[in-house]
């Protein structure tokens, strides 16, 4: 039989545990945001964009920037989901908001600063994509040179354009 203290400890640290957890992105935006003097500190809708300081660039003009060699991609999915499906030339930085906050900095702080980067994720609202921005700001890229790919994977797919990965080579498979 368990000790009725040791239950009450355990409930306790569940409660608060995630209370601690938090990741550096979700801390910038509470920052940024109360840098601006609480702007936008009204819970937000459903549906509403998440990281709303953050740039997101449409799939359309991206794809002319791939054409011309002036764009980075980085796909902040996890390395499995990276390897089933991913945007044709992009690389892969997963978003672990749990991961060693200098390593992160350090595979961030690699990509290059002379042409635009943009972060996208397989999410609805580029949720994982966007805190990437935000860090690299604070890595201090140009605003300008870091953006999230509005719509993220779902987005690109959708219009037809270039994927790699094992799921897209099944696909291909079966279609021939």
């Amino acid at each position: 039989m368990k000790a009725p203290w040791m239950t009450g400890f355990v409930l306790g640290a569940l409660l608060v545990a995630p209370g601690i957890i938090s990741s550096r992105a979700a801390q910038a935006n509470s920052q940024k945001t109360a840098a601006k003097g609480g702007q936008g500190a009204a819970a937000p809708a459903k549906d509403a964009e998440p990281f709303p300081q953050v740039p997101r660039i449409a799939a359309e003009e991206v794809q002319r920037l791939i054409k011309d060699g002036k764009v980075v991609l980085v796909d902040t999915d996890d390395s499995e989901a990276y390897a089933a499906e991913h945007i044709k030339g992009a690389v892969n930085i997963a978003f672990d908001p749990t991961a060693e906050a200098r390593a992160q900095d350090e595979m961030l702080s690699a990509l290059p600063g002379d042409r635009l980067i943009v972060f996208y994720c397989n999410c609805a609202h580029e949720e994982d994509g966007a805190p990437f921005v935000l860090e690299m700001w604070e890595l201090g890229y140009d605003h300008d040179k870091v953006k999230a790919l509005k719509g993220g994977l779902s987005r690109w797919e959708h219009l037809g354009y270039p994927l790699m990965g094992t799921d897209v080579d099944v696909k291909q498979a079966k279609a021939n």
